[in-house]
């Protein structure tokens, strides 16, 4: 049965008037943490600077600088989402965005703009929607988590038994 003129213009009302779910920071489409933790251990390779736990102890190659501890960090998503694509110029973090210093997209800077010394390094790369489910990992599994647990390693490593997990409670 169509609608009269009269409730349709209500319904219309009420559905500009309702509140809209808040969208994401980004305007990504929003990520898969299970996707995430794999783009964390594999391939951005984050784990071999900031740790499995990402608290910033030991990688697991211990020749790679240590990476801070992103269990405590205060970025967001727009903000996480932009040290991953664009580095933090001047640190051993790498940027993943292939395009990154190309044009001025990070920080309004062009890999021009800086000298031999302070160039940002270039990491593994990866697409938006890694981004997007890298982003949604460290929000769900890492970021005011506290203290890394021996459930968290047994997640983080699908291994009950994982070594690295031993010596944790």
């Amino acid at each position: 049965m169509p609608m009269t003129r009269a409730p349709a213009v209500s319904l219309a009302l009420s559905l500009l008037a309702a509140p809209m779910a808040p969208a994401q920071e980004t305007g990504a489409a929003p990520g898969d943490p299970e996707r995430g933790k794999i783009v964390y251990r594999t391939l951005g390779n984050c784990v071999s600077c900031h740790g499995w736990a990402a608290d910033g102890k030991a990688g697991v190659d211990l020749r790679a600088p240590t990476g801070p501890d992103l269990r405590e960090t205060a970025l967001d998503e727009a903000s996480l989402t932009e040290v991953i694509r664009c580095c933090r110029p001047g640190t051993a973090m790498p940027y993943h965005d292939r395009a990154a210093y190309r044009d001025d997209r990070c920080y309004g800077l062009v890999m021009a703009d800086f000298d031999d010394a302070g160039k940002p390094v270039r990491g593994k790369t990866f697409g938006e929607a890694d981004l997007a489910s890298l982003v949604a990992y460290l929000q769900a599994r890492v970021i005011g988590q506290g203290k890394p647990t021996r459930e968290d390693c047994a997640e983080f490593f699908d291994n009950p038994a994982a070594k690295a997990c031993s010596n944790l409670k």
